[in-house]
């Protein structure tokens, strides 16, 4: 590994994020509509025959069939090769961002910090797909992200140089607890459901990856961009529900009750590999404020 230069690991990393993006794409169809992520396997959504291996490529596949299924010729949606490819890019921005966006492309990457810091990176990086493609529309966060990111988090604080293995459990537990804790509260308070499960087990997989204290500067931080986005957003919709009230008043209803819901689960996904890479730049610009 220690002759390989970084751009073949870029490569590496891009083929394997594009794979993982082709994943994301099953998981943002399938779960939340009930379908198993395993049973059946892949197959054409129409005419339900099974998408042999060399069809199922990332990126490269739909290229072949030149956008449309081999089975029934019916157009496949371009979303699946530009969702493969955005994952790709990301895969390796983490490596990239990593090695502190270096020029020197034909360096091998020897440091082993750098490689604990790509993998963190690749896994919030291309969490923020999943998460904002479900969360947004189903008000779901799916729990191989979630849970996964627990797991990815204790795994690689066993990578010497970073997190230890206890670090990481301690910074679920607090981070994931905490949260509970506080939508328990406001769950009480506010006699309605403050926080979704899934962002609680969202914000432990972060505190698992990179300790309690970032996590909770993540949740600071997703909160801030949540009111920036969504309050506006929620005025909007209550007025466009405002406005039908007079012919549909059930209509007015479930808007009412869709715009209430506010999805906090991308803000997380997005504001974590940000804190991840900038957090301290960030405190330390807040804190030149308070001198």
């Amino acid at each position: 590994m220690e002759e390989i230069p970084l751009w073949y690991w870029l490569a590496v990393f891009f083929v394997t994020g594009a794979c993982v993006g082709s994943f994301y794409n099953v998981i943002v169809y399938r779960m939340p509509r009930g379908i198993s992520l395993i049973n059946p396997p892949s197959h054409c959504p129409l005419c339900k025959k099974h998408i042999p291996l060399y069809l199922n490529l990332p990126i490269v596949g739909w290229l072949i069939l030149r956008g449309k299924s081999a089975c029934c010729k019916q157009p496949i949606s371009v979303i699946y090769p530009i969702g493969e490819s955005l994952c790709g890019l990301l895969g390796a921005l983490a490596l990239y961002a990593a090695t502190g966006f270096t020029t020197d492309f034909t360096a091998p990457v020897q440091n082993i910090e750098v490689w604990a810091d790509a993998l963190a990176l690749f896994w919030l990086l291309l969490g923020i797909y999943p998460v904002s493609a479900v969360d947004f529309k189903y008000k779901l966060i799916p729990d191989s992200i979630s849970v996964g990111g627990i797991v990815a988090g204790l795994a690689i604080s066993f990578i010497p140089g970073g997190m230890t293995p206890v670090q990481s459990l301690v910074g679920a537990l607090v981070a994931g607890g905490g949260l509970y804790l506080l939508g328990f509260v406001a769950t009480k308070l506010l006699h309605k459901d403050a926080m979704g499960f899934g962002d609680v087990k969202l914000l432990a997989g972060f505190g698992a990856l990179m300790g309690f204290s970032r996590a909770i500067e993540i949740l600071v931080v997703a909160s801030i961009l949540g009111i920036i986005v969504m309050v506006p957003y929620a005025k909007i919709a209550e007025r466009r529900a405002a406005k039908k009230a007079s012919s549909k008043k059930s209509s007015q209803n479930e808007d009412e009750e869709v715009s209430g819901q506010i999805p906090f689960g991308p803000f997380l996904a997005f504001a974590a590999p940000f804190m991840y890479l900038w957090g301290n730049t960030l405190l330390e610009w807040y804190f030149s404020f308070l001198e």
